[in-house]
């Protein structure tokens, strides 16, 4: 466990120079968040906070900010989930996106929708791999 001084002697460690943090990935957040308290929490410990993060989103009111921190604890410790198990979160989700987007265009060049307004996913686009991840 670090000591208060040694946080403060950190490098980057200033409040008065906050913006740092504005150009950290979540990933390099949590990471910075671990370091800091010095925790090395089993991954057992984020399923619990996981499912309690969620708990306290569901609870919240829609349109909140209530609602909205509640969703931005949850990322967090689902981040902090996958830092410790060493999974990459950032490039998945990066790739997922890319998978959604191209996997929503038809072969026909265009967007399908159902009734209700979700696009409709092409059966024939490529799927996302994100076996070298693991």
């Amino acid at each position: 466990m670090l000591t208060g001084d040694e946080i403060h002697g950190w490098e980057y460690w200033s409040e008065e120079e906050p913006e740092f943090r504005d150009h950290m990935t979540v990933t390099e957040m949590v990471q910075e968040f671990a370091k800091v308290t010095g925790q090395k929490a089993p991954y057992r410990t984020y399923l619990r906070l996981i499912e309690e993060e969620f708990d306290e989103f569901i609870a919240e009111d829609e349109y909140t900010v209530g609602e909205l921190k509640e969703l931005a604890d949850l990322v967090y410790v689902i981040y902090g989930y996958a830092n410790v198990i060493g999974y990459d979160l950032e490039t998945a989700v990066r790739r997922v996106h890319e998978s959604n987007i191209t996997r929503v265009i038809h072969d026909d060049g265009k967007v399908h929708f159902r009734e209700d307004g979700k696009a409709i996913k092409n059966p024939n686009a490529k799927k996302v791999d994100l076996n070298d991840l693991i």
